[in-house]
């Protein structure tokens, strides 16, 4: 039986897109869960590649009839999510980049930002508390004519892996004084073969980024909390948590090897993210994942209560950014769109 599309409630299928703005002319429609095919972004400033993961994605509704419309593959679900650590989380953005001059940490932020007021379900603020507990960093106006909300960088992934970015000097003068232009360009964007074709998780390494200063520093202030702790002990006070170091950051045995927790409690602090500089010899990889927002089902799962986002869609996407705090450079953006989608087929 064939009935009307107004008598007929609408559903709703999700696109990613990914480019080096947040202009839709910029955007591009991507794989979702092509773990060996990255998307590659690049700019003047910026050279990356993206795979966004999203568990159950290849069974909601209109998926195969999606991928056709946007000219893309179907494709099972990525095997990140088999793996140890990720039974848990329903998305996965993994990034791995490099910037092409020097940034100050507290100057590269990571966030979304919206064009017009949103419609908000109720109990949103206490969601974002919720958000500001697990992320300290984040900075938001969720009620602004143009809500935003954003946190430093370094801080707010789930994962953080830094390399050096290495090219054979003999090579690179060679390129640098007779290359033409392309080959310069292409010297320029290079990065190092993607580490995920399998989706393997990426491993939180930022050891590189803590220089011999660093480490004496952090060193020092590790030894003076391990006194006070000791002092303590003797005075009868069985303390069993980590005692906070004076850079932010939680006792360790060594500050070449920064948990996540102490990465981001070290980055919390406004000094520590002020001396951190993104350089070009570094390749950042990002993994920013979660357990609360469901993009199969279009459902935020707060500890709680639940929303269906539908209900509260206005036709905004929700968009992605890591750009200058000045928003004079935006570095790259990625975005999740519902297309409705109407089903007039009854069986």
């Amino acid at each position: 039986m064939q009935v009307s599309p107004a008598a007929h409630p609408t559903r709703f299928r999700l696109r990613v897109s990914a480019g080096p703005s947040a202009d839709p002319k910029d955007l591009k429609p991507i794989s979702v869960n092509d773990d060996a095919n990255p998307t590659l972004i690049e700019t003047d400033e910026f050279v990356g590649q993206i795979v966004v993961r999203i568990r159950g994605f290849d069974k909601t509704f209109g998926y195969a009839e999606g991928q056709k419309e946007d000219g893309l593959k179907t494709l099972p679900e990525s095997k990140w999510f088999s793996q140890p650590g990720a039974d848990k989380n329903l998305s996965s953005i993994q990034i791995s980049c490099r910037f092409k001059r020097e940034w100050a940490g507290d100057q590269v932020i990571f966030g979304n930002q919206f064009e017009r007021p949103l419609k908000l379900p109720p109990l949103s603020s206490i969601a974002l508390k919720f958000v500001q507990f697990i992320d300290p960093g984040l900075q938001a106006d969720i009620y602004a004519d143009k809500p935003w909300a954003f946190s430093p960088l370094i801080a707010t992934m789930n994962a953080v892996n830094v390399s050096g970015w290495h090219i054979d000097k003999a090579t690179q003068k060679k390129v640098e004084e007779h290359g033409e232009a392309k080959d310069r360009e292409h010297l320029e964007n290079e990065l190092p073969p993607w580490p995920s074709p399998e989706g393997e998780h990426i491993v939180e390494d930022t050891s590189l980024l803590f220089n011999e200063e660093t480490r004496k520093k952090v060193e020092a202030e590790e030894a003076e909390a391990k006194r006070a702790q000791e002092q303590e002990q003797l005075a009868g006070e069985d303390k069993q948590e980590l005692v906070e170091t004076k850079s932010g950051s939680a006792l360790t045995e060594s500050p070449r090897n920064l948990s996540t927790a102490e990465r981001r409690s070290y980055f919390a602090r406004e000094m520590n993210l002020r001396k951190h500089r993104y350089r070009p010899d570094q390749v950042y990889g990002f993994d920013f994942f979660n357990p609360y927002l469901d993009f199969s089902n279009f459902t935020l799962k707060i500890p709680g209560f639940s929303v269906d986002i539908t209900k509260y869609w206005d036709g905004q996407p929700l968009t992605y950014i890591i750009k200058s705090k000045d928003s004079s450079v935006v570095f790259m953006a990625f975005q999740f769109e519902l297309i409705p989608i109407k089903d007039i087929t009854v069986q």
